[in-house]
């Protein structure tokens, strides 16, 4: 399902993807979707949904280093001597690739990325806590381990159970070849004991942070989404609860099924403190609400779009259209710029009027450009219904979701009516169930940890 009404051709732009997952065919399909055209998607290898669509052009490379992107990139700016080149990537290791290589970009190449410093500030885990806390944000108690040397390491002060997680998530993928997990669940220290003795084992020399556990399960996250524009004000909003995450060791926490949602007021602080440290570009929030209390507590700040950006689409708005427009200097009066604003009728129906009144509220404080606003109501997914079902344990929420599902408010990025060739087809929908034997396996059931 696309909710993006305002197609146009635009044949003075390449955009260039990199990656290989699901979350770049999102992205490219929101190009297409867009501006009608054909990006390039780059990387080692790809999922069958890409190397099979038509709606895009692969570019493989040998190895994801800043130098091959670089030459990469510079070559197809080159062949495309008449276009404006749109870079993205969507993983924190392409960012940081990015960033050091940003400089170098031929000039007609365009790649929304914030600072250096920035960058740094949120995705330090810890450096990231402090930020929030000084913008009125919640976030859990945490421990900084440094594993580097053969210093003994003193035990938790934290209650258990706890999680553990590397401080910098871009220098870990790495690691995770070796068997290393994203996240850990630990509910004695002698398996906190055991996480250190491996880490030191096979070399790792980063640190890791220890925290308290938020109770909930998967129905208890939330997503942010925010674009932040030149000027130092948001361009773009959108948010979704999240209803079933991947319980893969490689692939934990990423949201595989969400419910859009509005959320103003932490939107307001979440731009307050993008702004307060120079960000310009994407930056995607994980908030985990306490069942006890309430309280959002937010846990990461992704420094890119992430995996599921195309449930801001499911919300009616495209992420990508307005980044090209910004980056390339449109006005909001051209043609095919979405101007949503916060309260609007849509498809979806009227919001509530307290939803209405808040995000108008939030509206009419931003100021200079209009803030785009993903705020239809919408079901988005990448795994069947039946399992999806199965996870939902609040009646209320589930009557929801069924609900969405019987208006056919559904929206899943892999399934798309100009892409519907029957190898790749075959292909998505064997990855989608796919997912029974995965959840079988790893999540038989939910439970009210998420662990």
């Amino acid at each position: 399902m696309s909710q993006d009404a305002h197609k146009e051709q635009r044949v003075d732009i390449l955009p260039i993807v990199i990656g290989g997952d699901i979350g770049a065919y999102a992205l490219a399909r929101q190009f297409h979707e867009a501006f009608d055209v054909l990006p390039c998607v780059l990387n080692t290898d790809f999922i069958a949904a890409i190397t099979h669509s038509r709606i895009l052009t692969t570019h493989a490379l040998p190895e994801l280093s800043a130098e091959v992107i670089l030459e990469a990139v510079c070559e197809l700016a080159s062949e495309a001597s008449q276009k404006h080149v749109v870079l993205i990537g969507n993983t924190d290791h392409v960012i940081q690739l990015l960033e050091t290589i940003h400089t170098q970009l031929p000039q007609k190449v365009v790649c929304v990325l914030p600072s250096q410093e920035a960058f740094k500030s949120v995705c330090d885990k810890a450096r990231f806590s402090g930020l929030c806390r000084a913008h009125g944000l919640a976030t859990p108690q945490t421990e900084r381990i440094k594993l580097a040397g053969t210093k003994p390491i003193a035990s938790t002060e934290l209650p258990f159970p706890v999680v553990a997680k590397p401080a910098e998530s871009a220098q870990y993928s790495s690691w995770m070849k070796l068997g290393l997990k994203k996240v850990y669940y630990f509910t004695e220290q002698a398996q906190l004991d055991e996480l250190w003795h491996k880490l030191r084992d096979v070399g790792f020399e980063g640190d890791f942070l220890v925290q308290q556990l938020i109770a909930g399960d998967d129905t208890y996250m939330d997503s942010i989404t925010i674009y932040m524009g030149a000027d130092g004000h948001a361009r773009m909003l959108g948010a979704a609860q999240v209803l079933l995450e991947d319980h893969a060791p490689t692939m934990l926490g990423n949201p595989v099924a969400m419910v859009l949602r509005q959320k103003p007021e932490l939107w307001n602080k979440a731009e307050e403190m993008l702004a307060s440290i120079g960000w310009h570009g994407f930056a995607n929030f994980d908030i985990k609400r306490d069942p006890q209390t309430g309280v959002e507590y937010f846990l990461d700040c992704n420094p890119r779009i992430g995996r599921n950006s195309y449930y801001n689409v499911a919300g009616g708005v495209n992420p990508m259209r307005i980044m090209v427009e910004e980056a390339l200097g449109l006005g909001e009066g051209e043609k095919g710029v979405e101007k949503r604003g916060a309260g609007d009728k849509d498809s979806a129906g009227e919001k509530s009027d307290e939803v209405a009144k808040k995000t108008s509220t939030y509206a009419k404080s931003t100021s200079k450009k209009s803030v785009h606003i993903a705020d239809q109501e919408a079901l988005y997914t990448l795994v069947p219904l039946q399992l999806l079902r199965r996870y939902i344990r609040d009646p209320q929420l589930l009557s929801e979701v069924n609900g969405l599902i019987a208006q056919k408010k559904v929206a899943n990025p892999q399934h798309y009516k100009a892409d519907r060739g029957s190898k790749r087809m075959m292909n998505v929908f064997l990855t989608e169930y796919n997912q029974l034997r995965k959840f079988a396996k790893y999540y038989p059931k939910p439970t009210d940890s998420s662990f």
